[in-house]
């Protein structure tokens, strides 16, 4: 009797395991090993695009079995069903009643009509393919920009990287939906964009691009178009993703709206050949600015090398050609003093750039003047500002404007040039330009003593005119580095009050023997300034020279960074071909 119990518990315990493994078994589904699967339809988000525009091209795959069908993939082609052709693919795991893949398709240089094919794979080729018809646009442009400046290694805590981009063509041109990427290699909805918004750029207006404004001001004394951080008020471009131009190397690619590179840069680390050949550009130091030499458009590092070093802040001026009609020269120790003195005492503006200025007899005279006065002198001289330079500073604060361009790395202020070594001065329709700083023995009051030194008197408005803005961008307030005279400074300040200017004039053994030469016949006048294009404009002159240079200097560097130094070279040259040096 208890077997009988024991064998009618065994048999309800296997029927109750097999019952739920029929249940578990049951409520799997259906895989059939025959798969017949259908493109119901295929079509595009538009039919007719622009050459460049992404499309999304969607189907539907109907599963024309009972049950799940096993795996497969979906193929998108255009016009043939091969790799050349393909667009993409996307794979399933299983498909129950129907799937609507999409994809999206780079349409840049596709232009014309197409047929596109969408293709499932199963055992049933009768119904395996879908069609639809596309008709892309051309959109290629003719539009003519070009970078022409970038800023990719900015200085510690600025943030103000930027580019400038000019229009170099004959006709304005609807930036409207214009990028700037440094991801080109990507499809277009995949890169990093600053997107220019519905403004016209000008033949020959340039558009300057920052990330903070506030710091790109900061350091080069004007406002950009546009930021692209939300810095400031200025306006902000729209961005899609992040972009940050790298230090080390990278792409800068300029596009229209529909993904053509209209320029590209490389440079520093980076590869990149499309649009671009050759090496990239030689990688910069932090606070230089590559720029482009003028137009020139060759697609290669060369347009991009330059005898010069760009600091941000620099000016740019091109060399002033000009005539002019009256002239004195005159020189030191034997009429300088007279000669300035007498121009500046009659002058009702007077705009002076100088290295020092320590000479307190021509301070004197500024002081009793009832003329407007700039004062810009360099806050970095070598062994400091004398003490005679900040009494004269003090002094000349009190009734005239006085400044210093004066750098100080360690508390962020970076000085656009090594030093403000021009000694000049502005004045109504006429020039001094000379080489003497104003001290008792570059600007001697008693001409038996004193350094040789020389100096011109040029009458000209428009020479006055161009020199006046030279020093109206040095001096602009705007700038990091110019930096007002304040009289509590230690260094640069009102002196100790123990201290008392001399009077003293020295006396030595010279005779004076060359008094002032007055020019009243038209003559050429050339200006040239450095860094700006120094180096070739004096090598072109050197270059014109047919029988004799004369050249008196304090010193000349043979050795340079780059090499020997370039003018000496082309000294040589000249006198290897039978010009007298």
């Amino acid at each position: 009797m208890k077997r009988n119990v024991h064998n009618v518990f065994s048999l309800i315990h296997l029927c109750t395991v097999f019952s739920f493994f029929l249940l578990i078994t049951s409520s799997a589904p259906f895989c059939y090993a025959y798969s017949d699967l259908s493109v119901e339809w295929v079509k595009v988000d538009k039919e007719v695009v622009g050459e460049g525009e992404i499309v999304e091209i969607k189907a539907k795959v109907k599963n024309l079995n009972v049950g799940v069908s096993r795996a497969f993939a979906v193929s998108f082609y255009y016009d043939v069903t091969d790799s050349e052709h393909l667009i993409g693919r996307i794979y399933y795991d299983s498909i129950n009643y129907y799937r609507i893949p999409s994809i999206k398709w780079d349409t840049k240089n596709k232009e014309g009509k197409h047929k596109i094919i969408v293709h499932v794979s199963d055992d049933n080729e009768e119904n395996n393919y879908g069609y639809c018809d596309i008709t892309i646009l051309s959109t290629r442009t003719k539009a003519k920009l070009l970078l022409e400046e970038i800023y990719y290694h900015a200085r510690p805590h600025r943030n103000n990287e930027y580019l400038c981009i000019m229009n170099v063509g004959d006709k304005g041109v609807d930036l409207n939906g214009w990028y700037v990427t440094t991801q080109p290699w990507k499809r277009a909805d995949k890169q990093n964009k600053i997107i220019f918004p519905n403004i016209i750029l000008k033949p020959g207006e340039k558009l300057y691009v920052t990330q903070n404004a506030t710091a790109f001001e900061f350091e080069t004394g004007f406002w950009p178009d546009y930021e692209y951080y939300n810095c400031s008020s200025i306006p902000d471009l729209k961005r899609e993703g992040r972009f940050i131009m790298a230090n080390d190397g990278g792409v800068i690619c300029l596009k229209d709206a529909y993904n053509h590179t209209i320029d590209v840069v490389v440079y520093g680390n980076a590869y990149f050949n499309e649009g671009w050949t050759g090496n990239a550009i030689k990688k910069v130091e932090k606070g230089v600015v590559l720029k482009r030499k003028g137009c020139i458009d060759t697609n290669t590092s060369e347009d991009w090398e330059y005898n010069r070093t760009f600091i941000i802040g620099q000016s740019d001026f091109g060399v002033w050609h000009g005539k002019a009609s009256k002239a004195i020269a005159f020189c030191s120790p034997d009429c300088s003093y007279k000669i300035i003195s007498e121009e500046i005492e009659s002058a009702d503006e007077l705009l002076i750039n100088l290295y020092t200025f320590t000479n307190p007899f021509l301070a004197e005279i500024l002081n009793e003047s009832n003329a407007t006065v700039k004062l810009f002198l360099d806050g970095n001289v070598i062994g400091g500002i004398p003490m005679e330079e900040r009494w004269i500073a003090y002094m000349l604060s009190k009734k005239h404007e006085v400044r210093y361009m004066f750098g100080d790395e360690e508390n962020d202020i970076y000085k656009r040039y090594r030093y403000n070594h021009a000694k000049y001065v502005v004045y109504g329709n006429r020039c001094i330009i000379e080489s003497a700083n104003w001290g008792k023995s570059g600007i001697p009051v008693n001409p038996s003593y004193g350094n040789r030194e020389w100096g011109i008197v040029i009458e000209s408005e428009d020479m006055a005119s161009f020199l006046k803005n030279v020093f109206e961008y040095d001096w602009n307030p705007d700038f990091q580095d110019s930096i007002e005279f304040n009289e509590s400074s230690f260094t640069h300040g009102k002196p100790p009050s123990d201290f008392s200017i001399s009077y003293y004039i020295p006396h030595g053994d010279y005779t004076p023997a060359f008094p002032p030469f007055h020019l009243n016949n038209s003559f050429n006048v050339t200006i040239i300034l450095s860094p700006d294009n120094a180096e070739e404009e004096i090598k072109k002159l050197i270059d014109g020279a047919k029988e004799e240079i004369l050249i008196e200097q304090a010193s000349i560097e043979k050795e340079w960074s780059n090499g020997i130094n370039h003018i000496q070279k082309k000294i040589e040259e000249k006198n290897e071909r039978g010009v007298a040096v």
